[in-house]
């Protein structure tokens, strides 16, 4: 059975299989098969976008959008701007084009061009170093949110923007800088069910710690007490996988005493350094708990003081932690 012959419902079944590259060509074969392509709706697995500004032209940058592998590329300064398009990140100079309109607007347009009604679904979306609002009614549905060196100025309006495409996110990782006060108040960030990474003060209690889902979980507060870290320590260790790490900086009272941190339940192992942390900890959790995936493995567990808190970092212990390296020779402490 050949393409011209399928029925209307065939072809945007086997449309729906197609990547970006691909419904892209066959969009320009007839204006029957741009039909057909516009006439489904894709999902694409990444959507990235990126912005980094020029070292030599002061006001000059370039916003990058990534459709999977699919690449806008827009560089100007003030109402000129040069736009590059191409697949597997190669320019291809024949899409190519200059206009006399400022690149944060001409993207804005884009983005609401690559809606569905003003709401664009994808897998994972990607932003980077981003340094202008979203278009107004424009709105993202992902299971996977990655926000990274975006000042609070731009990332709180983006944020809000964002919403899970079933209940909750899948993963989430937002590192920002600025006013922590209005990203504290975006309780949808805490919505997430494998993986949470907030680089910024979250400002989360002991209860709602206990209520995050992801066990692989990354955080910042000064609400956080030492029973609140504890209790999510065995958590981790009993639903905690393989890949998963648990990270937490959090307030400790003076004169805390690492060692009373531990449940009396776990096995721990002591682990001497050379310069080793007075009022931290590094060691081996042997046992003393029963993980739900089978893992019996020991955990590494690190406490590290700064500054009036303390840092717990636990994962899988792997032979390579603290290495010994003597060229050309490499010794894994086991």
């Amino acid at each position: 059975m050949t393409w011209p012959i399928l029925t209307v419902r065939l072809k945007q079944k086997v449309v729906d299989l197609l990547d970006y590259e691909s419904r892209c060509n066959l969009r320009i074969s007839s204006k029957d098969d741009r039909d057909v392509v516009d006439s489904t709706k894709f999902v694409p697995e990444k959507f990235k976008i990126t912005e980094t500004p020029s070292d030599l032209s002061e006001g000059k940058s370039i916003i990058r959008l990534e459709i999977d592998s699919f690449t806008i590329w827009l560089t100007g300064k003030d109402d000129l701007t040069k736009i590059d398009r191409g697949f597997n990140r190669e320019v291809d100079e024949t899409l190519s084009e200059i206009k006399q309109e400022n690149r944060v607007e001409v993207f804005q347009k884009l983005l609401l061009r690559f809606s569905n009604k003003g709401l664009i679904k994808a897998d994972t979306v990607e932003m980077e170093g981003i340094r202008f609002m979203p278009p107004e009614d424009l709105n993202f549905k992902c299971s996977s949110l990655k926000i990274v060196a975006v000042t609070t100025d731009y990332s709180v309006e983006w944020l809000k923007r964002m919403a899970p495409k079933l209940e909750k996110f899948e993963n989430l990782d937002v590192a920002c800088w600025g006013d922590d006060t209005e990203l504290m108040t975006i309780h949808s960030l805490l919505e997430v069910s494998k993986s949470l990474k907030l680089e910024h003060e979250s400002g989360i209690t002991d209860e709602q710690l206990q209520e995050i889902e992801a066990t692989n979980l990354k955080l910042f507060s000064e609400r956080i007490t030492v029973d609140g870290v504890r209790k999510r320590l065995e958590y981790f260790l009993t639903h905690g996988k393989a890949t998963d790490s648990l990270e937490i900086a959090f307030s400790v009272p003076e004169n805390f005493q690492p060692i009373s941190f531990f449940p009396n339940n776990l096995r721990m192992k002591k682990i001497t350094l050379r310069a080793e942390d007075e009022n931290g900890y590094f060691g081996k959790i042997l046992g003393g708990f029963e993980n739900i995936h089978g893992i019996r493995e020991p955990w590494k567990i690190e406490l590290l003081s700064f500054g009036g808190r303390m840092r717990i970092y636990c994962k899988i212990w792997k032979k390579s932690e603290r290495p010994c390296i003597l060229y050309p020779f490499y010794f894994g402490r086991e």
